[in-house]
């Protein structure tokens, strides 16, 4: 008897409590990290960039680890870019080159201690671009660490492990 008060009490608390990567409108309050993740690579398949953007803390930064396209050589401004500026200068280009972007996000990890969130993702991307049309896929990890301001989980940082690949920039399809 004693076990069965004891699973009912756990089914009951498991039901009760939210699970971290539950989707909400990710600027409640009460909205996880990986909703905020997943809300704004919906944003980035949209080609909404304002959306997109509104998702980033003041100061984020993207890591760039190596090239993000062949031929091009190191970065030339170092580890480092401003976030809104590295989707500033990448987003119009992206939607310029390609007829479509769509970005899937499989959440891998969670955690969230205080203010500082952490979101591990495996990073699907279907590209089409080119007459006639050309579609190249990809997958990736992506790692976020956001932090809490303001109320709203934002962006802080987001690093990849992305190979160099040939999409936009003028490379033949």
């Amino acid at each position: 008897m004693r076990r069965y008060h004891l699973a009912i009490t756990v089914i009951g608390f498991s039901l009760a409590v939210p699970a971290v990567g539950i989707a909400a409108d990710p600027l409640r309050p009460d909205a996880s990290p990986a909703a905020v993740i997943e809300a704004m690579n919906a944003a980035v398949t949209a080609r909404d960039l304002p959306s997109v953007k509104r998702h980033f803390a003041p100061g984020g930064v993207q890591f760039s680890l190596r090239p993000a396209h062949t031929g091009l050589g190191g970065a030339a401004s170092g580890l480092t870019t401003p976030l809104e500026a590295h989707w500033s200068m990448i987003g119009p280009v992206l939607f310029g080159a390609t007829k479509s972007y769509e970005r899937q996000v499989e959440v891998l990890d969670a955690r969230v201690e205080g203010d500082v969130a952490t979101v591990w993702t495996r990073t699907r991307t279907r590209t089409v671009r080119g007459t006639p049309s050309v579609t190249k896929q990809d997958e990736f990890v992506e790692i976020y660490l956001l932090v809490r301001t303001g109320g709203e989980w934002k962006i802080g940082a987001i690093a990849d492990n992305r190979r160099p690949n040939d999409i936009g920039l003028g490379a033949k399809p």
